[in-house]
């Protein structure tokens, strides 16, 4: 059951797959994974704080914006930070 909802919820047309602010959410996310490696932490670390973040932002819209959590956008970020990983 939680399946088919996570599936409706990602077909979703009020949450666009392409648009400016998917691309900002996986801009941010690649760069503050980046700044965070090079201040010295390790990569890991980097790359869970950083989608750590991107959970409670999420959250934040949800609770305190009163606007929807977007699996989206944290699939963007998990983009960002995917590629500052590995790059």
């Amino acid at each position: 059951m939680s399946s088919l909802v996570f599936c409706l919820v990602l077909l979703s047309q009020s949450d666009p797959w392409w648009a400016k602010d998917k691309v900002r959410h996986f801009a941010t996310a690649y760069v503050l994974t980046k700044a965070a490696m090079q201040t010295g932490m390790e990569k890991k670390y980097s790359a869970g704080i950083v989608i750590s973040l991107s959970v409670v932002k999420e959250i934040y819209d949800k609770k305190v914006k009163k606007t929807s959590f977007s699996f989206k956008d944290l699939l963007y970020d998990l983009g960002g930070v995917a590629l500052s990983y590995w790059l």
